[in-house]
């Protein structure tokens, strides 16, 4: 997801990543996240080197900061998060009703203005 946001948000994303939910409590998932992510990053810019060398010069390798920020209410996140949207005036007026969902179906939520797509 990160890799798929605008070059220059990166590196403050990949020094920001937040577990949320119950399923991040396992023992020591952050560790292994941040250890996966690492690995992954440290490979893509590797291969980028590699093939920005052979046509441009050097190109020096740069440390990206991986960060992976664990907290007591990690498993409670999501659930304050709903309730602050759901308790904001404009929540009901954005909502989908059940009726709307009834009709068109699943596929209404991807165009929810809730979340800024219309």
């Amino acid at each position: 997801t990160i890799q798929q946001c605008p070059i220059d948000t990166r590196r403050g994303l990949y020094g920001n990543v937040v577990l949320s939910g119950g399923s991040t409590m396992y023992r020591d998932f952050d560790r292994r996240l941040k250890k996966e992510i690492k690995r992954h990053v440290d490979k893509r810019i590797s291969s980028s080197i590699s093939k920005a060398g052979e046509a441009s010069g050097e190109l020096q390798k740069q440390e990206v900061a991986v960060n992976v920020v664990s907290h007591p209410f990690q498993r409670f996140a999501v659930w304050f998060g709903g309730s602050m949207v759901g308790s904001s005036e404009e929540f009901f007026q954005k909502a989908v009703s059940k009726e709307q969902y009834d009709e068109y179906g699943p596929s209404i939520c991807r165009h929810s203005p809730v979340f800024g797509q219309v």
